[in-house]
């Protein structure tokens, strides 16, 4: 049984010392996620690098996905308005070095944008429950959102420099402090959050 201490005692191991603190997400404020930090400006909880990563892998998942429903699509179009199956191999690989070379960064352009702009989130972002959001804790704006997408996605679209630019890009917010931002967010005051 706990008991409170006697005037001028310590309370015991464990026993909060006053009372608790207040901020954003209630008494305790961003202590509801244990082990994660905290953006100084904010008390927002931060985005740690593995579930940044968690969220990348699962987004690049479900594009690569939503890019080969489109090649079938495209493959089965020509073959309907080409019945020549002798020109076919020479047009499948023309789709696939198009989309290999210039089409997944415009691809994953897109998809960042229209899901950060609708609700700060794509849909891997949601599975591991995060968030992105303005250095002021705000939703980013369209412009931002655009910006932030770009700057992500577009260098996708530059073979060898946009690659090597991309591996820096990602791998910065484990070393970044004190909001683990990637390039991407600093250039365009964003940060990734937990929530």
């Amino acid at each position: 049984m706990n008991t409170p201490p006697w005037p001028g005692q310590q309370p015991p191991y464990g026993m909060p010392q006053g009372p608790p603190p207040v901020g954003p997400g209630g008494p305790y404020g961003a202590q509801r996620f244990p082990g994660s930090d905290v953006d100084p400006g904010t008390g927002l909880p931060l985005a740690g690098f593995g579930r940044r990563l968690s969220a990348r892998l699962i987004d690049y998942t479900f594009l690569v996905s939503l890019l080969f429903v489109f090649f079938v699509v495209v493959t089965v179009f020509q073959t309907m308005t080409n019945p020549d199956l002798e020109e076919m191999p020479d047009a499948v690989a023309e789709v696939w070095a198009y989309l290999f070379l210039f089409g997944w960064g415009l691809a994953q352009f897109l998809y960042d944008w229209l899901f950060l702009a609708a609700s700060g989130r794509t849909p891997g972002k949601r599975l591991v429950s995060i968030k992105v959001v303005g250095t002021d804790g705000g939703l980013l704006s369209q412009g931002r959102s655009a910006a932030r997408s770009a700057l992500f996605g577009l260098p996708h679209s530059v073979l060898c420099l946009g690659h090597l630019f991309l591996v820096i890009d990602c791998l910065w917010p484990a070393a970044d402090t004190p909001r683990r931002q990637a390039v991407h967010d600093k250039a365009v005051r964003s940060m990734v959050i937990r929530g």
